[in-house]
């Protein structure tokens, strides 16, 4: 097992992760987001979810279009893909491996009616035939099966958090078994010329009542990014409680994805700079794939 030296704890119940990882340790990321998630939305990250929705239907679907409208979106967190999705008559499975992402996403679809509402399930979407929780209170998803999706989507680059080949095709080979013939995958990543060179090493971000520091470090050898997170959550008056997370970002060259990709049984119909239907340049930053099951 690679070395990681981390040195974990407690303040006042929030968790607590200091040091960054001498070796990356695959599918570390199921309690990444247990401090951050109840500010995830307000630091500025629901725009991007808002804004990939309106590309997805706007612009990608109607020159890759599918035949229903039942889609499973891996990775989902607070949900925002999947709540504008059903509220535009999709009926959707949202599934990610934060138990603190989903409460979220589960309590803000209280808000949608009943027969339009996402079902939210924490499954490893490795491994999701495998993993997934079937003991919710959702009453479609048990019918759910392999070759029932007309739509994955993976978003946000949260392939990139997948630091192994063998993970990363694992999530293809997800999609690949969720999809019906003829269904359609979507997922974007990051690319090294983003996480090496616009992906700046200091970031503040400041709300009221939280504070966020963002480190970055990239590594040339690997073609990791390391982030290390800093969260100040509280008031001048009161005080502040701080919390820390390390997430890690793996670039991975175009031709390799595009390989995983396909022996999944994907064929890739498109590749695009992502919110464009332009190609990809050796300065993207983000590279939306575009793949249907044969």
């Amino acid at each position: 097992m690679p070395s990681h030296k981390t040195r974990y704890g407690t303040i006042r119940g929030m968790e607590v992760k200091e040091g960054v990882p001498t070796e990356h340790m695959p599918g570390e990321t199921s309690d990444i987001y247990h401090a951050y998630a109840p500010f995830y939305d307000g630091s500025g990250q629901i725009r991007f979810a808002v804004l990939f929705a309106h590309y997805l239907l706007g612009d990608i679907l109607p020159r890759h279009p599918v035949a229903g409208r039942r889609v499973l979106d891996l990775a989902c967190g607070t949900g925002t893909l999947a709540l504008v999705l059903a509220d535009a008559g999709w009926q959707v499975i949202g599934i990610d491996r934060s138990p603190a992402m989903l409460a979220i996403a589960r309590n803000r679809a209280q808000t949608v009616e009943p027969a339009f509402r996402p079902c939210f399930i924490e499954a490893d979407m490795r491994r999701f035939w495998q993993t997934a929780d079937r003991g919710i209170d959702c009453e479609w998803f048990n019918q759910v099966q392999p070759d029932s999706f007309h739509l994955v989507t993976c978003t946000y680059d949260s392939l990139n958090y997948m630091l192994t080949e063998e993970d990363l095709a694992a999530c293809f080979a997800t999609a690949a078994k969720a999809l019906v013939s003829g269904g359609l995958f979507l997922g974007d990543m990051n690319t090294r010329h983003f996480l090496e060179h616009e992906w700046g090493e200091v970031e503040i971000i400041e709300r009221p009542g939280f504070i966020q520091i963002n480190r970055s470090r990239f590594d040339p050898e690997t073609a990791c990014s390391t982030m290390r997170l800093i969260g100040f959550v509280g008031n001048d008056d009161d005080g502040y409680e701080r919390f820390e997370e390390i997430h890690v970002e793996r670039a991975y060259p175009p031709e390799t994805v595009a390989a995983l990709i396909t022996g999944a049984g994907l064929m890739i119909e498109a590749v695009y700079d992502c919110f464009t239907t332009q190609p990809i340049s050796e300065r993207t930053q983000r590279i939306v794939w575009v793949a249907r099951k044969r």
